[in-house]
């Protein structure tokens, strides 16, 4: 079984770091750009991008996606970039601006995490089940578009944990349980009524990946839940 419509090799790709993301801030649909660091860090995924049979991007309209994209996008030759709001990141609502720390302070915000698909954010924000339909709908148009190549699907945090949780059968309840790094490569082939997981949060720096770890076990231990990474 594959949780969305579509045949073909499908990448997936988290924006690059942000200010907002070193201060561990919620961006939602804040228009945060990239920082230096975080195009430094698809700076040094570029190499990889290429060869990969990339056709087309397909992207969330925020800032800090469609620079990514525009960056992904000049290492591979030019492809087009079609923004797609299917691929956006969750509407955070009263969450937006707010910091981590804070947050773990605020029932809603554990409420959330201890029922993700059927929580609300509050001030009208979206389920994690909401997200999930119109993110499986977006995946499948970028499948159902590209021809002779592979779409590369740039969006957030828990979108493409979402995508990557179902492809690999993961109960969606665990989806936190893999990891997305900010600039990092994923990859799911579907066959029409399978899906594999050929790689997972796949980033040149490795030492930083393992840094990156040990910060949410920190944050685990000292706040009883770990922040959310889609930003």
């Amino acid at each position: 079984m594959q949780p969305f419509a579509g045949r073909g090799r499908l990448f997936l790709l988290r924006h690059g770091e942000t200010e907002w993301n070193r201060a561990r801030r919620v961006m939602g649909r804040r228009p945060v750009p990239l920082c230096d660091a975080g195009r430094e860090q698809l700076g040094r995924l570029a190499p990889y991008l290429r060869g990969l049979g990339i056709a087309e991007i397909w992207t969330s309209p925020m800032v800090r996606a469609r620079q990514t994209a525009e960056i992904a996008a000049a290492a591979l030759g030019g492809v087009v970039i079609r923004e797609d709001e299917g691929l956006s990141e969750v509407d955070y609502a009263d969450w937006e601006g707010r910091g981590f720390p804070e947050l773990l302070a605020d029932p809603a915000y554990h409420a959330f995490h201890e029922d993700p698909l059927g929580s609300r954010v509050p001030g009208g924000g979206e389920t994690l089940l909401e997200v999930r339909e119109r993110v499986f709908a977006a995946a499948a148009r970028a499948l159902a578009s590209t021809r002779g190549g592979h779409p590369l699907v740039v969006s957030h945090g828990d979108p493409l944990r979402l995508v990557l949780a179902a492809c690999m059968a993961i109960e969606p309840i665990e989806f936190r349980r893999l990891r997305v790094d900010n600039g990092s490569l994923s990859a799911v082939d579907l066959t029409g009524n399978w899906s594999e997981a050929k790689f997972v949060n796949m980033r040149p720096d490795l030492g930083a990946m393992l840094d990156a770890e040990i910060d949410g076990a920190r944050a685990l231990r000292e706040g009883g839940a770990v922040a959310t990474e889609s930003e």
